[in-house]
């Protein structure tokens, strides 16, 4: 009996293990029980006060329209459809918003460190500044710049190709004459890049184990382009077109609307500055900030090897800061897509600004429950993504 109670010659009851387990089981078992009572008053309460409930209407049609989409999208389409839709645009606004924000925040950075005097003082202030106003006043003070611009037909025109006014900015922008061409050599283009990569690797190891020189990046960049190339003349050869050809916008009608090209609407154009310029400023101090952790003998010892300071900065310092800058930097992304939500103030058609609207015609409790879940698969993914990339880049061994 005493041999049962035992694990690995120790009584459980002290063995620290078998206390740890026994801690996490009885945890995760009074989580579950708090969840399942939680939701069950909220049921409760729900049928108790007749509150409109259930996932029923995702079938029905919207019957109203939404302002901007990048998916096609007919008023006669389903709630789950416009839903699609809605996520779609907050996706959108979300990957560009956290590109553009890293660019800029890593600049930013670097120049706060920046021996030049004037450089450094002017990102200390944009850091200061954006930082400290709230995004909802800097959405609205850009909101308002843009209503400040002429009209369409009174617009300003650079290059004959891009209009900018105060109902967005119009730009060339690659259509595919043919969709299913386009889709083809898109996934073909995607094959390639990994493909250009793998390379890239190959050769990289291959220079570092050998010591000669194997030009990774010239091999890595020609197996992707060169493959993207020749499946480009194949589909024009194949359907006498191109996958793809550049849609210039122009003036049309009495009125001048601008149509052909892509036009980013005014609300996308705020949001999207607004979300960049506010995120960019927390980038740009997480990214001084992980600079600075490197030790200063790291520095010299480039340096003493004859490197310039940028080519220490991107050879040696940026590299090890790495490590301290992704996590950090990946609640900022996450800040990013959750403060997207604020689109609704500037008339952007977001996932929120839409489920708002849905639940005119919709039980409101329903829908705020599918904008929970959403918003929690897109930070879910953005946590794994930079959780992996920030595995691959640590420190291996003691």
């Amino acid at each position: 009996m005493m041999s049962i109670l035992t694990y690995q010659g120790i009584p459980v009851w002290r063995h620290a293990r078998a206390i740890q387990w026994a801690a996490q089981i009885v945890s995760g078992i009074l989580v579950v029980v708090f969840v399942a009572w939680f939701f069950s008053n909220i049921y409760s309460a729900i049928h108790a006060r007749n509150i409109p409930f259930g996932f029923s209407f995702l079938d029905r049609s919207y019957q109203t329209p939404i302002g901007q989409s990048f998916l096609p999208y007919d008023k006669s389409d389903t709630f789950l459809y416009a839903l699609g839709v809605a996520v779609t645009n907050t996706i959108v606004v979300s990957i560009v918003g956290v590109i553009l924000a890293t660019l800029l925040g890593i600049v930013v950075g670097v120049a706060r460190l920046s021996s030049n005097w004037l450089v450094s003082k002017i990102a200390t202030v944009y850091i200061e500044f954006f930082r400290n106003v709230p995004l909802l006043v800097q959405l609205f003070f850009w909101f308002y710049i843009i209503l400040a611009l002429p009209r369409v037909r009174d617009g300003y025109v650079l290059l004959d190709a891009f209009y900018i006014n105060n109902a967005g900015m119009s730009m060339p922008w690659p259509t595919p004459p043919h969709l299913g061409a386009g889709l083809i050599w898109l996934a073909v283009a995607v094959v390639s890049i990994v493909l250009g990569v793998i390379v890239y690797r190959i050769m990289a190891r291959r220079e570092l184990l050998t010591g000669q020189a194997s030009y990774p990046v010239v091999y890595g960049c020609g197996v992707a382009i060169g493959v993207s190339a020749v499946v480009w003349v194949i589909i024009m050869v194949a359907n006498g077109q191109a996958p793809f050809t550049v849609s210039v916008p122009a003036p049309e009608g009495r009125f001048g609307r601008i149509g052909g090209g892509f036009t980013a609407p005014a609300g996308l154009l705020v949001l999207l500055v607004g979300l960049v310029i506010y995120t960019s400023s927390f980038i740009a101090e997480i990214v001084r900030a992980g600079i600075q952790s490197v030790g200063r003998g790291q520095t010299e010892a480039a340096r003493s090897l004859g490197l310039s300071q940028m080519e220490t900065l991107r050879q040696v310092t940026f590299p090890q800061a790495l490590r301290v800058i992704i996590p950090p930097m990946i609640s900022q992304y996450l800040n990013l897509t959750k403060n997207s939500s604020l689109a609704g103030a500037i008339g952007y058609a977001d996932l929120t600004n839409v489920a708002k609207t849905m639940t005119q015609t919709a039980p409101a409790v329903s829908i705020f429950i599918i904008i929970m879940l959403a918003y929690l698969a897109m930070s879910l993914t953005y946590s794994l993504i930079g959780n992996l990339y920030n595995r691959h880049i640590r420190f291996v061994g003691a």
